[in-house]
């Protein structure tokens, strides 16, 4: 039985089966490129606006010079070449994928190190150059080869209509598929071993190209597996070898989870320098949320300010909420005091990590997995205290900062009860602290503010500590250091003592914030770049790769 040739019955002027499948398939793996690249900087680089636009500038400028290269090349060629040079693309991309998944843990911290906005350019080219050129070129290659006809568009709509389909399929598989289930890491690299296998596959079977083409087309798809198997397998070993210690602690990777709120590892970091203690981290996309002692005993300034406030606002509180996880320290600490607690957390993975490395019960608090804003919207009259600590991130993404969200949470709470917020402070520029204020103080009749200013001798930001009441406020507030680690005793003593009433005078000419005009991703972009430059420099680099 003769074999069937679906290249060679292709009508004039349409697009062979094997090429439209081909450029369904590098369709959807441009698109998942770019989402998967965003997460990929997201440890080094954050996600503020700046860099969000440079991730789409990158691929728009390659996409646009792949297109015009495709065009160049596709002049004064044979169908034989040019068949070859469209099936050799996708393995060309694979290798460069591979090799800028090779480079980037290496290079990105020193990117970050010198610039964010600057390197994350730098950075977004660096993984998506070469294979965003070599893909977006095969578009007009292959409306090139269609054109056996002049009549209408040579076959332009329908290549562009199915590499667009193929980048909705794209975008949906990594959003569903990769990212809940693998690292980005992983992800990418499969997508480059994949590539290449399709397009070897693909090129075994067309009779467009002479032998001598075919065998050159699979040592290359050959090559390109090997390189992004090696790479795969061998993660752990090469992340290994060159990652280098970063200050007095060695940092081993104890848990891992992905999924769609960013990836959360679980660190545990043992001290080169015998007078230093271990300690177990809870880290987010890159930024350490919550340091523990292996024992369990918080590490960490605001848990201790967010509970000392709790007690010293609202001492009888029977009921409380706790908007956003974390490795579930506060809700834990509320409850130890006989406070029946909800906790409302949108990453489930988060839940796992902290009742699976740092002691949270879950079955002792009432758990609810879904977005703080939806839950505070319909919550009514429910709690004396409500603790917010919500990142995302490089900080609190800015729909949960708006005066629509504060009211909310206002009603969420019983008459007299309190808010207290964990927070960042611009250390350079007063404005941002102000509009934050004056936006909780357009919700509570009584606004306070704590901040820790320790850390503050660099310009960058620090925590600070909002409480918003209904009722009435303490004299002072009480400070038992009992319960806090001797490092930190002095930073909560300074953070809890430089307390001050909010005097609305004070904010004059500034406006709060509201979901018709939010404009704090760009009031907080560069606190949030400092952090984020910080944490890039403190951890190692198989501790940051995600």
């Amino acid at each position: 039985m003769a074999q069937h040739d679906t290249t060679a019955a292709a009508p004039r002027g349409a697009v062979p089966f094997t090429d439209t499948a081909l450029i369904f398939a590098t369709g959807a793996v441009t698109l998942s490129l770019e989402v998967l690249t965003s997460r990929v900087m997201t440890p080094y680089f954050g996600v503020s606006l700046y860099i969000w636009s440079g991730i789409l500038s990158i691929t728009l400028v390659f996409l646009a010079v792949g297109y015009r290269l495709g065009g160049r090349w596709s002049e004064r060629r044979d169908p034989a070449s040019l068949a070859t040079l469209f099936l050799g693309l996708p393995i060309a991309a694979s290798i460069a994928v591979t090799a800028a998944t090779a480079v980037y843990p290496v290079f990105f911290p020193w990117l970050a190190g010198f610039d964010l906005v600057i390197g994350s350019f730098v950075a977004g080219a660096v993984l998506l150059a070469l294979p965003l050129v070599a893909l977006s070129a095969m578009n007009p290659l292959l409306i090139a080869m269609a054109r056996q006809s002049q009549t209408g568009d040579g076959g332009a709509g329908r290549v562009f209509f199915i590499s667009t389909i193929g980048s909705v399929a794209g975008v949906l598989i990594t959003a569903f598929l990769f990212i809940p289930n693998q690292t980005n890491f992983r992800a990418i690299l499969m997508l480059a071993i994949g590539l290449a296998v399709v397009s070897a596959g693909l090129a075994a079977i067309d009779r467009r190209l002479p032998g001598r083409d075919k065998r050159r087309l699979a040592i290359g798809a050959a090559i390109a597996v090997v390189l992004g198997a090696g790479l795969l397998i061998g993660q752990k070993t090469y992340l290994g070898s060159i990652s280098t210690a970063s200050g007095p602690y060695d940092y081993s990777v104890r848990a891992e989870y992905t999924s769609l709120f960013g990836n959360v590892k679980v660190l545990d970091a043992r001290p080169t320098d015998p007078r230093l203690l271990p300690f177990r981290a809870y880290v987010q996309d890159g930024m350490v949320q919550n340091r523990t002692t292996l024992q369990g005993q918080s590490l960490s300034l605001y848990t201790h300010a967010l509970e000392t406030l709790g007690r010293a606002f609202e001492p009888d509180a029977k009921t409380a909420v706790v908007l956003g996880l974390g490795a579930g320290i506060v809700p834990a600490a509320l409850q130890r005091r006989g406070v029946t607690v909800d906790v409302v957390e949108i990453n489930r993975d988060s839940l796992a990590a902290a009742r699976d490395h740092f002691g949270f019960a879950p079955e002792q608090v009432g758990v609810h997995l879904e977005d703080a804003r939806t839950f505070v919207h319909r919550c009514r009259n429910r709690f004396d205290l409500a603790m917010i600590d919500l990142f995302h991130g490089d900080g609190t993404p800015d729909y949960l900062l708006t005066v629509e969200f504060f009211r909310d949470v206002a009603r969420c709470l019983k008459p007299g009860g309190s808010a207290i917020m964990n927070a960042f402070f611009d250390g350079r520029d007063e404005a941002p602290n102000r509009r934050l204020l004056v936006t909780v103080a357009a919700a509570f009749p009584q606004v306070f503010e704590f901040r820790d200013r320790s850390g503050d001798g660099s310009g960058a930001g620090y925590n600070g500590f909002i409480v918003a009441t209904t009722g009435e406020a303490p004299g002072r507030v009480a400070v038992d250091l009992s319960t806090v680690p001797p490092p930190l005793q002095g930073v909560v003593q300074g953070v809890l003592s430089s307390g001050r009433r909010v005097d609305p005078r004070a904010l004059s000419g500034a406006q709060p914030v509201t979901d018709d005009h939010n404009v704090f991703t760009i009031l907080n972009a560069a606190t949030f770049m400092s952090f984020r430059r910080a944490y890039v420099g403190f951890l190692p680099v198989h501790a940051l790769v995600n």
